[in-house]
């Protein structure tokens, strides 16, 4: 890769700032996607690495890119929740109090968003936590017991709504390990799951949405054990979907399961036993 000149570089960032702050929260990977796009760089690992995860590391450091803009969700902290008295447990409680939106009582429908890379998962949190779904996260296959273990949750969940409907939102890489992920995925849970009471819908990446969206792709690895029944000499990563699209694509999905007036119900009460929990801190 021939030495860019500084005015080149300069345009470069421009780039990376402009498409942070209009699509952000996003990866460092959805961001080269998008450069790439973008006609800005070639779309090569090594543009990826020594270009968008160089300059962006730089420009964070230097306060010219927001930390928060680009989302990691490769590290955790993990410590137990302590307070410094009862008054601080009380009010940190009424700070994160919400009121569910799927009351078994008056929702028969139950929903679940799933994704094969941890990395995305900060992209996609906002809307899950806006809906109060859960965000699953397969990190690749998933293991026997990670899908037991889910399968027990969603048959819970359908046990408090008397016989529900209990419906996953699929996404994942369209490439052959990516789609039979999502097969393997969907198979395992049916078996664990009364599969009338259970739809599996795989959103994206789908091979229509490829040409649909304009979305950037490469040569299906030939080395890949699964490439021989995969039909498709293109490959493409969810990664290279629009964050804003992506999120669009999560909301759309969530949103035909629950209207407005019962989001807007939820709400309210809410807002009322907030400030009970208000009131029960004032008389201590």
């Amino acid at each position: 890769m021939a030495r860019r000149t500084k005015a080149e570089i300069d345009r470069i960032k421009r780039w990376i700032y402009q498409l942070c702050e209009d699509m952000h929260p996003m990866t460092v990977r959805q961001l080269f996607y998008q450069l790439t796009t973008h006609g800005v760089i070639d779309k090569t690992e090594a543009e990826y690495k020594q270009t968008v995860c160089r300059l962006t590391a730089k420009m964070r450091l230097a306060g010219e890119l927001p930390w928060y803009w680009l989302s990691d969700n490769t590290r955790w902290i993990r410590k137990p929740d302590t307070y410094g008295s009862l008054d601080d447990c009380l009010e940190q409680a009424q700070r994160a109090y919400r009121r569910s939106l799927w009351d078994p009582n008056t929702n028969d429908q139950y929903v679940e968003v799933w994704l094969e890379k941890d990395a995305l998962a900060g992209v996609l949190s906002e809307v899950t936590y806006e809906y109060d779904v859960p965000l699953m996260v397969t990190r690749g296959y998933p293991s026997l017991t990670y899908l037991q273990s889910a399968a027990a949750t969603i048959e819970r969940e359908l046990d408090e709504r008397w016989g529900g409907e209990a419906t996953i939102y699929y996404f994942g890489d369209f490439d052959p390990s990516g789609v039979d992920i999502s097969r393997n995925t969907q198979q395992r849970l049916q078996e664990f799951v009364d599969s009338d009471a259970l739809t599996f819908k795989r959103v994206a990446v789908n091979e229509d949405q490829i040409a649909e969206l304009l979305l950037p792709t490469r040569p299906t690895k030939g080395t890949d054990s699964r490439s021989k029944h995969f039909g498709s000499d293109i490959s493409c990563e969810v990664d290279a979907i629009r964050p804003d699209v992506l999120r669009s694509m999560v909301r759309t999905s969530i949103s035909a399961h629950i209207d407005a007036d019962q989001i807007k119900a939820a709400q309210e009460i809410e807002r009322h036993e907030r400030e009970l929990l208000q009131d029960i801190r004032s008389r201590l």
